[in-house]
Order: C-alpha cells, then sequence, then structure tokens
C-alpha cells in the first residue's frame, strides 16, 4: 500500500536524536534554541518561539495579538479544524469567509468584506503549500498571522512566505513538510513581538494568567533541525514529483494544479478536482493500493459552527471535487509511476 502522507526519515534524523540521548538533556534547552534560530533566519523574520504543537503555536499567536472574547478573527472556512480550535481557545468569535476556487486560499475579497470593528487579526493560510495573495493582506490595518502549516521554503515575490505577516506558524507533526514527530513555531515580524512572544511562553513569570505549556523538546527540535537542513532537497524532489503528476494527467478530465508567475508552489499536497464521485474514486485507489484523501475532512468549519453553506460556494464545491495525490520526497520512482497509473485507470474507468 502506497500511504497518502509519509515523513521522509533517514540517517541525519536518527543521529540527531542520538546526540541528545547521550547528552541527557531531553527537555527544552539549547537544541531548541537553535532551531528557532534556524528556522527564523531560514523565512527572514525577527525570531522564533518553538512550540510543543502546532495549535498552540497559533494559541501563542492570538495571545500575544491580545485577542480575547470581545474580537473577531477572521479564517477560511476550508483549513484544518485547528484553525476553529485556536480562535476558540482564545475565547474569540469565528468569522469564517469561503476561499477561491483554483488555489484553495482564503478570499481576499470575502475577508475584507467581513472585517469589523471587532476584527483583531486575520489567519492566512497557505494551503496545500501554494501562496496565498499575503501582500494584499498586509494592507487591511489589522493584524495578519500567516499559518505556514503546509510550507517550509516557498516564495512570493522573491520574500519567504511567513516573513509577510506580523507573526506566522508553523506546524511540524508526522505529516507536515518538515517533521519532528509533533511541535510547532510562532515567528515574529519585529522585535517587540517576539520580545512578548518569549514572554507570554515563560512559564514563571511574575504576572499570573492561565495559559498553556507551550515548551518543544530537545528531542523534538534535533530532529527539525535535521529536516530543515535538507528542505531544499525536499522541495526540489516534491516540485519533480508534482511535474510528472501533471505531464501525465493533462490528458484526463481533471482540473490540476496551478503556479503563477510571482510564486513558488512547493506542493505539500498534489490537489486535483474530478468531476465524479470522489468517494468512489478514494475507495478505487485504495483497492489498488494507493491511498487517496480529502485533506479536509469530515466538514469545511462553517458547518460545525452552523452557517448557511450558501455562503460558501466555493468551499462546498471544493469539498465535492478535490482530492489529494500522495506526494512526497520518499516515494520512490515505481511508486510514482504505480500512482499515475491507477490514478488514471480508476478516472477512465469510473467516468
Amino acid at each position: 500500500m502506497i500511504e497518502h502522507s509519509k515523513p521522509t526519515i533517514g540517517d541525519k534524523e536518527v543521529k540527531a536524536v542520538l546526540d541528545v540521548m547521550r547528552t541527557g538533556l531531553l527537555f527544552e534547552g539549547d537544541v531548541v534554541r537553535e532551531f528557532e534560530k534556524e528556522l527564523s533566519s531560514y523565512i527572514g523574520s525577527a525570531g522564533g518561539v518553538a512550540t510543543s504543537t502546532g495549535t498552540l503555536a497559533l494559541s501563542l499567536a492570538l495571545l500575544c495579538l491580545d485577542v480575547t472574547q470581545d474580537d473577531e478573527v477572521i479564517a477560511p472556512s476550508y483549513t484544518c479544524r485547528s484553525v476553529l480550535n485556536g480562535i476558540l481557545y482564545a475565547g474569540a468569535k469565528p468569522v469564517l469567509c469561503d476561499v477561491h476556487e483554483k488555489d484553495y486560499n482564503i478570499s481576499f475579497e470575502a475577508a475584507k468584506k467581513a472585517i469589523t470593528k471587532k476584527t483583531k487579526a486575520i489567519i492566512v493560510p497557505h494551503m496545500f503549500g501554494y501562496a496565498a495573495e499575503i501582500e494584499k493582506f498586509s494592507r487591511l490595518g489589522v493584524y495578519i498571522i500567516e499559518d505556514c502549516a503546509h510550507l517550509v521554503g516557498a516564495e512570493y515575490q522573491g520574500k519567504k512566505l511567513g516573513s509577510f505577516g506580523d507573526l506566522s506558524i508553523f506546524s511540524f507533526e508526522g505529516t507536515k513538510y518538515i517533521v519532528a514527530g509533533e511541535g510547532g513555531m510562532v515567528l515574529a515580524k519585529n522585535a517587540r513581538l517576539l520580545q512578548k512572544l518569549r514572554r507570554l511562553k515563560e512559564p514563571d513569570s511574575f504576572d499570573y494568567r492561565l495559559k498553556h505549556t507551550y515548551r518543544m523538546t530537545n528531542l523534538q527540535a534535533a530532529v527539525g533541525c535535521a529536516q530543515l537542513s535538507q528542505i531544499e532537497t525536499f522541495i526540489r524532489k516534491r516540485r519533480r514529483i508534482a511535474k510528472i503528476y501533471s505531464e501525465n494527467f493533462s490528458e484526463l478530465d481533471v482540473e490540476l494544479p496551478e503556479e503563477r508567475r510571482q510564486s513558488m508552489h512547493v506542493f505539500h499536497r498534489y490537489m486535483i478536482k474530478i468531476k465524479y464521485d470522489i468517494h468512489r474514486f478514494m475507495k478505487e485507489c485504495y483497492k489498488a493500493g494507493v491511498k487517496v484523501k480529502q485533506p479536509v475532512k469530515p466538514w469545511p468549519l462553517h458547518t460545525y459552527l452552523g452557517f448557511p453553506g450558501k455562503s460558501f460556494p466555493h468551499t462546498e464545491h471544493i469539498m465535492k471535487s478535490a482530492v489529494s495525490i500522495p506526494i512526497y520526497p520518499s516515494l520512490s520512482d515505481r511508486q510514482i509511476g504505480d500512482i499515475v497509473k491507477t490514478v488514471k485507470s480508476v478516472l477512465y474507468r469510473i467516468r
């Protein structure tokens, strides 16, 4: 069976973990500080603060922006439930918008219309490794949190994504672009926000407030550093696989990923839209030994909150038509060939 997602783990990661194990210093320490330094330097931010999960990275970001129950936070409906959890943990009101049908990213026009006097922040995920129109959001006069859970190293207008927002969040869970087993990070655009993040993360600060334990372990950070050192190779391999898919699927009656001239798609997921029953398509691919999935499931965020579907036509259409084909650096050429053969044969059979 070819898995839908699989981390690329090798000797570098094994050695990094063993080196930490031999020190006996498994808790948060110098290795975490190094990971924070390396990622923030690579992205081009003022600095970063590591967390134990990606969800807690968002929670810490919202806390840093003083988001409270009196505030509204705008986010797309078509994204991970962790985004909704982060907003609700902060006590704020989630205001959900539709997305662009072509790139799956939050609609700038919809987000702009949703802004009120109570809007404190907009969360802008770069879905599946495809850049949102982030420079437009940066001009709206509210805090912008870039959600970079689906990418590391992608660029937009010559700058690394994660360097545009006031804060940016990353996730290193086992299916993400780089992995650490678990973990997350918040990067800050300026020194003021970075200092505040560090103060809020500190468990023994002088002012008491209810907050999570955010600490990452040295073990997680060691794996993260090893992964980050290979990021350009990971990007190159994913883009090579995507090119093979696009060349082979172009003859099919499906909608393939597109790229903008000013950005670089790094393909955390290879998304296609089909006109047929996606559940049957996924089931038939599974029978043939290839796991194909809906990456946002089982429902978009507005469904959980009881919002009317008519306000989210693009999200509703994507949920009925879009699936994710396996794409990760450790796929062999033989597996890539099997995936191409399976997708084509199943689509020809069910059309």
